[in-house]
């Protein structure tokens, strides 16, 4: 392949669960769904500019795990289905573990990669509230210039996100950084064994 992945996103899951996205500069995408963080590390081409992962990238000891940048997205955007924002200590180990993991990958391949947390259920909810629900996706693509394959799955659709996530992020276009706020409980992701890790939001 002569084109140059620009930025990936992945939705960690389990076995064939997790998504995997590069996000070209054309817009074009190439997505997958594997089983293993090392898989979809490995299923990488090109040398990405940054990654979105959609997962919790640091963690909390106060109760229930709780984080001040998901307080403020339930604030903000209440807690409904789809793109629900749950507390850390209610999320499926896979997801935790295994966007973890992905980030360590990442890491040991592209030392020096930006690394953003991402919800794309959340922002396609968010972003696109002014339609039903079956046209959000698509509308999403019109608007940021993404040419995703039709019938594609939930969690390469979430990749997709999440890789927008990262360029919009790292590129400027969205400026607020959800992390960089946080309770005296949480892990610094600036500091931490991960670090540094962000978590751009669109407004």
């Amino acid at each position: 392949m002569d084109r140059q992945a620009v930025w990936v996103g992945a939705d960690p899951g389990g076995t064939s669960n997790f998504g995997i996205a590069e996000l070209f500069e054309d817009g074009t995408t190439r997505t997958a769904c594997v089983s293993s963080a090392r898989e979809a590390a490995e299923w990488i081409q090109g040398t990405p500019q940054g990654a979105g992962i959609d997962a919790a990238m640091w963690l909390s000891s106060a109760k229930r795990g709780d984080r001040k940048a998901d307080r403020w997205l339930r604030c903000k955007y209440g807690n409904a289905s789809p793109g629900k924002v749950l507390a850390i200590n209610s999320l499926y180990g896979a997801v935790l573990a295994q966007g973890a993991m992905f980030a360590v990958e990442l890491r040991q391949r592209f030392p020096e990669l930006p690394i953003t947390e991402a919800h794309p259920g959340l922002f396609l909810r968010a972003w696109g509230r002014n339609f039903d629900e079956p046209r959000r996706f698509d509308e999403l693509k019109r608007c940021f210039g993404i040419h995703a394959e039709p019938g594609i799955s939930d969690h390469e659709r979430d990749a997709v996100i999440a890789a927008l996530a990262a360029r919009e992020g790292f590129s400027g276009c969205w400026p607020r950084d959800l992390a960089l706020c946080r309770f005296p409980e949480e892990q610094d992701p600036a500091a931490y064994w991960l670090a540094p890790m962000h978590y751009w939001w669109f407004e």
